[in-house]
């Protein structure tokens, strides 16, 4: 469902320095498009649940001046049924139903769920995480179905879109990667992996959380006297990013502090 909260001022530069300048310290940052209207068909319980369970299939529809987004999403199952992209024309607005119209298209079935619509793009976010512990996105043309870029944020983030002067979609995120080190057993020499692989080339070392030993106490990085069989688990990173999508995607680091995790 459309994520709540994504417009909000943007605090840069209180974390590590990322070596970028000429950024400003606070940028307002733009919402997703809001529905002209958002319909709910409640079709009934899902026989895949407990009969005391009140969750209903519902089908979605959210109507946008161009274009009416449909998904289905049966609480029984992991991750939405579908979702469709309807055109409407000369106003005239489809009607939220299960049936499909000749001019409707599918974009995703049985993992994405619409996160929400930018201009002409449609986010969509997985029902899972990934290998490296972040929460896949995807973006789409809704015209054309193509795919225009895919990449894994943070789970406690959110996507904030920049002001353009062109019309342009830019957005900006902290963007999770893995490597095949561990941060936490061979500190700098992996780090240095990082670094120069996504370009954070004066970041300094995040300290690791999440490897922990019994009792539950956690280890930072270069803590004496730990097994390291405890701490070699490769890890993963979230580092913020502005992605600008037009003429093609491309992705920069920019400042903000860095997280480390184990990747799961």
């Amino acid at each position: 469902m459309i994520r709540k909260g994504i417009s909000r001022v943007l605090l840069l530069g209180a974390g590590i320095l990322l070596g970028m300048t000429g950024i400003s310290s606070t940028i307002v940052a733009e919402p997703f498009d809001k529905p002209v209207r958002k319909t709910v068909v409640n079709l009934g319980r899902s026989p895949l649940l407990m009969p005391i369970n009140p969750a209903r299939i519902q089908l979605v529809c959210f109507y946008y001046t161009d274009f009416m987004v449909k998904e289905l999403n049966n609480p029984g199952l992991k991750g939405v049924r579908w979702v469709t992209v309807t055109p409407i024309v000369n106003r005239d607005l489809p009607a939220c139903r299960l049936a499909h119209a000749s001019s409707e298209r599918f974009m995703a079935k049985e993992w994405w769920s619409v996160e929400g619509v930018k201009g002409s793009l449609l986010f969509l976010e997985a029902a899972d995480g990934d290998d490296n512990g972040g929460r896949p996105f995807r973006i789409l043309d809704l015209r054309s179905g193509t795919r225009v870029f895919q990449d894994s944020d943070w789970w406690d983030d959110h996507l904030e879109f920049l002001p353009t002067s062109d019309g342009t979609v830019s957005l900006r995120y902290l963007r999770v990667v893995g490597a095949d080190c561990s941060i936490a057993q061979g500190g700098v020499s992996c780090w240095s992996k990082f670094k120069r692989r996504y370009g954070l080339a004066l970041a300094t070392i995040p300290n690791c959380t999440g490897y922990r030993h019994e009792g539950d106490k956690e280890w930072a990085v270069g803590d004496p006297g730990v097994p390291p069989e405890k701490i070699s688990t490769p890890s993963a990173i979230a580092y913020p990013v502005e992605v600008k999508l037009s003429p093609r995607p491309s992705i920069s680091a920019v400042p903000g502090p860095v997280k480390c995790t184990p990747i799961q």
